[in-house]
């Protein structure tokens, strides 16, 4: 038996949190069943019928007596509760890792070890929240290991929550470990007091910076006093309805590593004939409200229930409304991130750094009308092209590729200077993660070896601007020939919200070390 590798589920509790999860998972009476020396601590079994699961022997090698519950089952649990090195353990086995709440644990526990004992060039899966793009979660697992600029990771864009890889500075953890909230390892049962001892000494240390210099844009906000501050404001923006815009909603990660998938969702109570939605938004929780006769608010959010359905209709996971919020607060110095019921800040230098590449984007040649700030973004291109210098090319759809994926060549075109021109209005939640979009994929695109995505806007030319010269389709531009301009209509990139500057530096950068021009302009 003490040969045998058992899989480990290892959470640390928080130290000011120890007595709030033994009065609600142990009980008044502090049950439990004791380990036997050299460990200090207990068991706690949460039992069920049918088979028993492979672990349930490795655990026992631990006790100081059987445990006498009946845990014939495929989907028995239990928590393995060890004090260590002045600190709390727990060893979730099954589905007991339920019983644990997010207050209670080191949320960064397991990413950290990892960090520490996985270089960079061993890893098998990232996983990420992209807070600083289209908030969604992204996740990449290679065959074998591999370096992590293999993955589609990017730092400057990713919030990391997920590494799984090889612990070649740390062979005693076993052939591979993966971090989030828990550490997760396959060992020896035996050798679990000096893992763990080994395992609070890689927490403890920042060597990970040194092979993982970037992963480090955001650090949780433990203030207690600037959380109250950020979720009044929170509060603030969810009664204004403007505001409340840019607050959007998706399936939060699971920060202990476990996969959340949702094929449709309901809004608070799981009645017999709930209806279900396939999309979960801010506007669909708010009219989920207002159904009660209720209004939006932190306090709600936090008690208003989220349900998960898998593909087979059946509720794979429920979380707060809260939980589901990705939102950005900024004070005009400092930037703050929600993100899966956890409150971010945005490092500084990061912060400048961001700053410094958006100032090195240019202006175009050519002058565009100004926004009146009424007109919407079709009334706005139509405006730029009663100029005979201007093309209109907005909303010219053509169809290009195996998937006859709907295109849009640009919004207006100044032939002349050769500029290209991307206008979107930022203020809306997807404005600037549209507009960014659309610039990359016409830069793929249009500067192709393969001409036929320029033979379609060739065709489209024919169609909507007969008269225009379109002789310059013919041939594969070079790239900088031609400059892709992006434009704000009534924000300056000063005033964008942080992950729109974040998209805005990063296409500046990607494009611009491939050779592309690319300027930026607020009207």
């Amino acid at each position: 038996m003490d040969d045998v590798k058992t899989g480990l589920t290892v959470f640390l509790l928080k130290q000011d949190q120890v007595a709030s999860f033994k009065k609600e998972v142990l009980g008044p009476n502090q049950g439990g069943i004791p380990l036997s020396a050299p460990f200090n601590g207990i068991f706690i079994p949460f039992p069920s019928t049918g088979g028993i699961p492979d672990w349930v022997p490795a655990v026992e090698s631990l006790l100081t007596t059987p445990i006498v519950n009946n845990m014939r089952s495929q989907s028995p649990g239990g928590l393995l509760v060890i004090e260590q090195e002045g600190r709390t353990f727990v060893i979730s086995f099954g589905h007991a890792w339920q019983k644990l709440q997010d207050q209670w644990l080191e949320t960064d526990f397991g990413l950290r070890v990892a960090l520490n004992v996985i270089p960079k060039n061993e890893v098998v899966e990232i996983k990420s929240e992209q807070v600083f793009a289209k908030w969604h979660l992204a996740s990449e697992r290679a065959p074998r290991a591999a370096s992590v600029e293999e993955f589609g990771v990017d730092f400057d864009r990713d919030l990391v929550a997920v590494v799984e890889g090889v612990p070649k500075s740390r062979p005693s953890l076993g052939s591979i470990v993966r971090g989030s909230t828990s550490l997760r390892l396959k060992l020896p049962i035996n050798e679990l007091q000096t893992t763990l001892v080994t395992a609070l000494a890689d927490f403890g240390r920042n060597d990970y910076k040194k092979d993982w210099p970037d992963i480090d844009k955001v650090h949780r906000v433990r203030d207690d006093t600037i959380i109250a501050l950020l979720e009044d404001q929170l509060d603030a923006d969810l009664h204004d309805e403007k505001a409340m815009r840019k607050i959007v909603m998706f399936t939060p990660s699971q920060r202990r590593g476990e996969s959340v998938l949702a094929d449709s969702y309901v809004y608070g109570t799981l009645s017999k004939n709930a209806a279900s939605t396939p999309y979960l938004t801010i506007d669909g929780w708010k009219n989920a409200l207002a159904r009660k006769h209720l209004t939006p608010s932190v306090s709600e959010a936090k008690r208003y229930w989220i349900h998960l359905f898998d593909e087979n209709a059946t509720e794979s996971a429920k979380c707060s409304a809260f939980d589901c919020f990705g939102y950005e607060a900024s004070d005009g110095k400092r930037v703050f991130i929600l993100s899966s019921g956890v409150w971010y800040e945005v490092v500084s230098d990061f912060i400048e750094r961001t700053k410094a590449t958006i100032a090195k984007i240019g202006k175009p040649k050519p002058t565009l009308p100004t926004w009146n700030h009424s007109d919407s973004e079709a009334e706005y291109n139509v405006k730029c092209a009663l100029d005979c210098n201007f093309l209109n090319c907005d909303r010219k759809i053509f169809h290009y590729g195996g998937g006859q994926s709907q295109f849009e060549f640009c919004d207006v075109i100044h032939p002349q200077s050769k500029t290209l021109f991307f206008a979107k209005i930022p203020s809306k939640s997807t404005g600037m993660s549209h507009l960014i979009e659309q610039v990359r994929r016409t830069a793929q695109l249009f500067f192709s070896v393969d001409s036929g995505y320029r033979e379609k806007v060739s065709e489209l030319f024919g169609k909507y601007h007969p008269r225009a010269d379109a002789a310059w389709l013919s041939t594969r531009p070079r790239q900088g020939e031609w400059d892709l301009c992006m434009v704000s209509l009534g924000a300056p990139a000063a005033d964008l919200p942080f992950f729109a500057k974040c998209g805005l530096a990063k296409i500046y950068k990607d494009l611009s070390e491939q050779g592309h021009t690319l300027s930026f302009i607020s009207v």
